[in-house]
């Protein structure tokens, strides 16, 4: 059985008052009932190695930064792949478990892009990882339109 004292933080009515009357009167109280359909936000964070790195705590990162600012009201999500460019995020996209791992969310709210430190790496040392400016603009512009047409 519930106990009947009042609790010392709780503020007391003013004479004349009733219970329910004042500020909070119509205001509908919260309880699970009515909260079964609530799904928490999502912010969803693309990009390179900065990305992936970014939930570092020890280092200060900006993705762990914005876990903590979102805690409890956004879910973030790290979507850095370390290495890739925006070719190979495209190519990972375009498969069935990227697709899915990448764009298969509800409820997203945020996105960011980060791509363009592998891009723009030399293109004689690292032929590997370089992309060129007009690929790499043209990459951004299908991963923008990708982020659109699925949230």
């Amino acid at each position: 059985e519930r106990s009947t004292l009042t609790p010392p933080h709780a503020k007391r009515l003013p004479k004349g008052r009733e219970k329910g009357e004042g500020l909070h009167s119509g205001v509908k109280k919260t309880t699970m009932s009515n909260v079964t359909n609530y799904k928490r936000g999502k912010i969803i964070l693309f990009g390179d190695s900065i990305t992936q790195q970014s939930f570092s705590a020890a280092d200060g990162g900006w993705g762990a930064y914005i876990a903590d600012r979102y805690q409890r009201r956004a879910d973030v999500l790290n979507r850095g792949f370390s290495g890739y460019n925006t070719d190979w995020f495209l190519r990972y996209a375009a498969t069935a478990q990227g697709n899915a791992d990448l764009f298969e969310h509800d409820e997203v709210k945020l996105v960011t892009i980060f791509f363009g430190a592998n891009d723009a790496s030399d293109s004689d040392s690292n032929k590997r990882q370089h992309v060129p400016l007009a690929d790499y603009k043209s990459n951004i512009i299908k991963i923008v339109s990708l982020v659109k047409n699925s949230f």
